[in-house]
């Protein structure tokens, strides 16, 4: 029986990051986008390296929004929670990428309590990095 998508136990988000200072960063992977070939916002991601988000995004030199594809921040709503907190630390204009989604993805329970968090398995171990 194939795991359920659920919100706190999804596929990796990875970052892709180029060498040039001026480029922005891009997401991949997630659900919306497993094979990795293009960013979630559609664009190529040819040449670039793929980083683990948990290596990039919570570091505070990267918290700046203007270092990353909105497109691809806005596509980020729709994986699971566990991704998005990874990005919380982001400022954006009004607050913090976690005052705007995150907080609200855990007030959630307490007033719907139809749709509880469900928990499945953690990845295969072999989803966590990319070796190249």
């Amino acid at each position: 029986m194939a795991s359920i998508p659920n919100e706190l136990t999804g596929p990796r988000v990875y970052v892709a990051v180029d060498d040039k200072k001026s480029a922005k960063m891009h997401l991949t992977g997630g659900f919306h986008k497993p094979e990795r070939d293009k960013a979630m916002c559609g664009t190529s991601i040819e040449g670039k390296t793929l980083v683990d988000a948990r290596d990039i995004a919570p570091h505070s030199e990267y918290q700046d929004s203007d270092l990353w594809c909105i497109r691809c921040i806005g596509i980020l709503d729709f994986e699971p929670l566990d991704q998005k907190i990874l990005f919380s630390a982001i400022k954006f204009q009004p607050g913090t990428y976690g005052d705007l989604v995150v907080v609200r993805h855990l007030q959630r329970p307490s007033k719907l309590k139809t749709h509880p968090f469900r928990l499945t398995n953690a990845p295969p171990r072999k989803d966590w990095r990319i070796v190249k």
